[in-house]
């Protein structure tokens, strides 16, 4: 208690953001203030309305800082240039983020430059799905996908798989297929 997490989230990063997150957070709620706050669960990446400029953790009492919320791309990489900060090589290759590759975050345009830039990843990602497939069909469990490419093609979201399924969200918050 009484330690800050300091993180790198800006607003210029989304909309979301900017509506949502501040310069000082306390993420959750406790016992001593459960009469401040309703008991929804909020965790540090959600970006929702109820987000509030404080929140307590129940879990880790956590106090989040974003002492660069404010900034712009521009006014990061003068930071960097200024104080002569080694980046990621990957950032001269016109990546704006770093991650994981074929993170399920990450758009599928995202996911497609990815695989195409490093396409032995691309090919030990199939390679992974191959062994799940199989291990399932040891087991006799169902699968919808033949091969560990047809399983890539969904997580890469092309819209061509044969069986693939389609969730929405509707104007309500029904999930709807």
């Amino acid at each position: 208690m009484g330690r800050y997490v300091a993180t790198g989230v800006r607003w210029d990063e989304s909309t979301k953001r900017k509506h949502t997150r501040s310069e000082f957070e306390k993420i959750g709620a406790s016992v001593k203030t459960k009469e401040l706050f309703d008991d929804s669960v909020m965790l540090n990446n959600d970006n929702n309305s109820k987000r509030r400029i404080t929140e307590l953790c129940m879990q880790k009492h956590k106090m989040v800082v974003n002492p660069i919320v404010d900034w712009k791309e521009e006014d990061i990489w003068n930071y960097i240039d200024q104080e002569n900060i080694c980046v990621n090589k990957l950032y001269q290759c016109g990546y704006k983020r770093v991650g994981c590759i074929g993170c399920p975050m990450a758009g599928r345009k995202g996911k497609l430059k990815e695989f195409y830039d490093f396409p032995t990843f691309k090919l030990n990602y199939i390679k992974a799905f191959d062994r799940m497939l199989e291990v399932r069909k040891a087991k006799n469990l169902p699968t919808q996908w033949e091969s560990g490419e047809e399983v890539f093609l969904w997580w890469i979201e092309d819209k061509n798989v044969a069986g693939q399924r389609e969730f929405k969200v509707a104007e309500n918050g029904q999930l709807m297929w």
